[in-house]
């Protein structure tokens, strides 16, 4: 099959998918139907979620309660949640099909000088490559699909409660106990998948470090005076991502103590629903205002608390500098009537026992990777 057949036939099914779970996808959440651009991935993600489930139900005997699992939990997390991870708004999202088996390609793109030796993109400082002469043979560029393979990862949690726990808060507070239970595991893994992809953007940048110390240098009056040459920073930041790809910065994650330098800066405009109440699900990156405003920032505690990193929103789905590609989304597993022994037990780690409990595990697969490092830039902050 060459390229135009994959991505013509992947295209189909994306928009049969797409049409599918069109009624969940335009169903108002908390205000808001799911943004346009993530359609096609969380249309993967719902057809995964639901086959998956579909699948385990069929081992589930006589408990026919879970058969609604799918739209019980699993869809209304993955329909609230997935579109406020960081990585929905400055990454590509390409989930990984079933049929994958967790082991799949990932794409990105290039423009590249085909006449170059060797090869170079079409960012890079060249000013020469198109000069021709009266009848003479232009060089050639040609629009490039890079593929990297990538495998799933698995993130998983268990709970345990009493059935007098859960007949009591039902009772006395109208608390659904294994409700409560899921989304807070589900708030977890969604937090150590947003620090992991973190942590990959950090390590990943490749575009340019830059440094500044909160101490006053010489020649200003004022700490608040000093503290404005944070800005200086981040243009340098820019010119870093600039000078490599000739694309100018979007957004600026930053961790705690660099968001409370930022907050000093004159140019800063605070986001005024950032401290709204919220009912969704929590995870760890939050939106609080933009800067300039060139940028939009991100305050964190899952990159280190003196680290910011500045990038690029993706301009498409190969457009990107960071690729996330969920495979299982959040799925509850059966419920078992049963205790569970801690994992670190002598005589049998993580094994049932016959008590009056109950237990549930939610799990997810995905992959990740960095594929352009020059869209990212770093910044350290010290005394």
């Amino acid at each position: 099959m060459n390229v135009d057949d994959f991505f013509g036939e992947r295209r189909a099914i994306i928009d049969h998918l797409v049409n599918k779970w069109r009624w969940l996808l335009e169903a108002p959440v908390s205000g808001s139907a799911v943004p346009s651009n993530l359609w096609p991935a969380m249309a993967i993600l719902f057809e995964n979620q639901q086959r998956t489930s579909n699948r385990g139900t069929t081992l589930m005997g006589t408990q026919t309660g879970d058969m609604v699992l799918p739209e019980k939990y699993a869809l209304p997390i993955i329909r609230k949640v997935y579109p406020q991870l960081i990585v929905a708004k400055i990454a590509s999202i390409q989930p990984l099909p079933l049929s994958s088996g967790g082991v799949g390609k990932i794409y990105y793109e290039d423009f590249l000088r085909e006449d170059a030796d060797p090869q170079t993109s079409l960012t890079s400082l060249v000013s020469d490559y198109g000069d021709t002469s009266e009848a003479q043979v232009p060089q050639r560029v040609k629009y490039n699909i890079t593929s990297a393979e990538v495998s799933a990862i698995k993130s998983a949690l268990a709970a345990t409660w009493s059935s007098e726990a859960q007949e009591d808060l039902q009772g006395a507070l109208n608390i659904d106990l294994e409700s409560s239970l899921l989304n807070a595991m589900s708030e977890e893994i969604l937090r150590e998948i947003e620090h992991k992809c973190m942590r990959d953007i950090w390590g990943g940048a490749t575009a340019g470090d830059e440094t500044w110390s909160w101490t006053k240098g010489n020649g200003y009056a004022t700490e608040t005076e000093w503290y404005q040459t944070l800005h200086f920073k981040f243009v340098d930041m820019e010119m870093n991502i600039y000078k490599k790809r000739w694309h100018q910065a979007d957004w600026i994650i930053c961790g705690t103590n660099v968001a409370s330098f930022i907050d000093k800066l004159r140019s800063w405009h605070p986001d005024p629903n950032a401290r709204a109440a919220n009912t969704m699900l929590t995870t760890g990156v939050q939106f609080v205002g933009t800067y300039g405003p060139r940028w939009d920032v991100y305050l964190t505690p899952f990159l280190g608390e003196n680290q910011a990193v500045m990038g690029c929103y993706p301009t498409s789905t190969l457009r990107t500098s960071y690729v996330y590609a969920p495979y299982i989304p959040l799925a509850p597993m059966p419920l078992v009537y049963a205790g569970m022994k801690a994992r670190d037990d002598a005589t049998l780690p993580g094994g049932y026992t016959n008590t009056d409990e109950w237990t549930r595990n939610i799990r997810t697969r995905y992959a990740r990777k960095v594929v352009v490092g020059d869209m990212l830039s770093r910044l350290t902050i010290s005394a």
